[in-house]
């Protein structure tokens, strides 16, 4: 038996990736059972996108500490939540357990409980914690809980640290270069819509899209100066920017009185409605700033994936990766000018030919990244997490 435990994640947050996760676990290790605890609104989110994917595990609820806690407020939770779950482990005679997330705390209490339980192997997903590498604590309260100091020391070869994506790998060992004994990367799981057999054809408007939870960090004023550029240019007629997200910071409320549609301000869109905007853009548009995607994985660039979008996109190591990679899958821009100037042309050219040569190249990526094909390279992997024969 393999245990998966979500420990902070509640209700729809982080479902999608951990379902498609849970599904490359199940693909790898098919005659073993998985037993999946998690508070009680995300494990039904997890059930239900499992039964509709036919991936049948165990399901267990389990409490969670609150993620309102500063870290010595969390600690004394943490601390109990992994204690019963390594006594689960154990009672239930499984050895292997994933950690879905951690915080720090978590972390903290998972290397000093690990000792004292010699048979179980541990593999655990940090998400965006990562970028606290670079950061110093902030508070007086935090500088005992300072997640560099905590991820470098105290290691154990049964703790394994799992991260989604090679570049993100490359930045850590960069930062930290003992760390790659430790760590390893596996492609962002996800479960991509159905390829459609309709050829694309651009229509009146080219339509453009910002996927994802918008905040200064992934380049909001950007967006809204795009979409001005554009119309200042002549061509405000010709095209159309939509949010395919929402907005988390009132300090945004300019975009409500932009170019931008704005189809839902301050709350997520439904999944009818995300996946109906997705589907009427033609390009996918990423301005992120260069240091936002530093050592985290960008789900929105999974979704333009996902609706096979080709993409116009700022360079950072992240996307030039992927670039490097399957190719041909989008515009890689080195600055807001060149962004600019590329959606001008789309505009202008509506580039049919090479579109199609674009989305058969995403299309080419989303099979290499597919269930089956981490499931392979999750097992490789789980044979060093895990420290034995798999």
């Amino acid at each position: 038996m393999i245990i998966l435990c979500e420990p902070q994640c509640v209700g729809f947050e982080h479902c999608q990736v951990n379902s498609a996760f849970i599904a490359v676990v199940r693909e790898a290790f098919s005659g073993e059972e998985l037993l999946f605890l998690a508070e009680e609104g995300h494990l039904k989110q997890v059930r239900n996108l499992l039964d509709q994917h036919n991936v049948e595990i165990t399901y267990r609820q389990i409490s969670v500490p609150a993620r309102s806690l500063s870290s010595l407020g969390r600690y004394s939770g943490d601390s109990a939540l992994v204690r019963t779950v390594f006594e689960t482990c154990e009672g239930i005679g499984a050895e292997r357990i994933v950690f879905c997330s951690i915080t720090c705390p978590l972390m903290i209490a998972i290397k000093r409980l690990l000792p004292s339980y010699p048979r179980i192997g541990c593999l655990a997903i940090p998400h965006g914690l990562l970028r606290d590498i670079s950061l110093p604590p902030i508070r007086l309260a935090e500088i005992p809980f300072w997640f560099r100091f905590w991820f470098s020391h105290f290691n154990n070869d049964r703790l394994q640290f799992r991260v989604y994506g090679q570049p993100i790998l490359d930045d850590l060992v960069s930062v930290l270069p003992h760390m790659g004994r430790y760590a390893s990367a596996l492609d962002h799981p996800y479960f991509y819509q159905p390829a459609g057999n309709e050829v694309h054809a651009f229509g009146e408007r080219v339509k453009f899209g910002f996927f994802g939870v918008v905040h200064r960090g992934k380049g909001a004023d950007a967006m809204h100066r795009l979409a001005d550029d554009i119309g200042r240019a002549g061509l405000g007629d010709r095209s159309l920017f939509t949010l395919i997200g929402y907005l988390n910071d009132k300090r945004l409320d300019h975009l409500l009185n932009s170019r931008l549609n704005i189809p839902s301000a301050y709350k997520p869109l439904d999944r009818e409605a995300f996946s109906a905007y997705a589907k009427e853009i033609d390009y996918s548009v990423f301005l992120y700033r260069p240091s936002s995607y530093r050592l985290t994985a960008s789900g929105a660039f999974f979704d333009a994936l996902s609706y096979v979008k080709p993409l116009i996109t700022l360079k950072n190591p992240f996307f030039e990766h992927y670039f490097n990679r399957f190719g041909d899958i989008g515009y890689l821009c080195s600055s807001y000018a060149e962004v600019r100037d590329c959606v001008t042309e789309v505009i202008r050219s509506k580039p049919e030919d090479r579109y199609r040569e674009q989305c058969r190249n995403i299309m080419a990526a989303r099979e290499e990244m597919w269930i089956p094909q981490l499931a392979g390279r999750f097992r490789a992997l789980a044979a060093t997490a895990f420290q034995n024969e798999l």
